[in-house]
């Protein structure tokens, strides 16, 4: 497929696609999707870590492993289509395995 994936920068996309979008709750992170025909064939995905995750380190801990997570799993996700991965405390005990089928089932579901 030829379709191309960016991270999503502007506050104000963010607030959009809270306002207009799908929320999906999931154990360790929540999920916000909006389908958009505007997007071109491609794909936005924005990563949210707030102060109630941890310090610093921890918040930075959670947005590369849905960084990772993001880039296994939403590059088979539907094309002009915005995520935002928002963490809970408990994405950083799970183990990868577990987070990567969750989202999988979230994403697909």
């Amino acid at each position: 497929m030829a379709h191309k994936i960016f991270t999503i920068k502007k506050r104000s996309t963010f607030i959009m696609i809270r306002n207009e979008g799908k929320f999906v709750k999931s154990k360790n992170m929540n999920v916000q999707i909006l389908h958009n025909q505007d997007l071109e064939n491609s794909i936005g995905i924005g990563y949210t870590a707030s102060k109630k995750i941890g310090n610093a380190v921890k918040r930075n801990k959670a947005k590369r492993i849905m960084r990772e997570l993001a880039r296994k799993t939403i590059i088979n996700g539907k094309i002009n289509t915005y995520y935002v991965l928002i963490a809970k405390t408990s994405l950083l005990e799970e183990k990868f395995d577990k987070l990567l089928l969750e989202l999988k089932g979230k994403i697909n579901g």
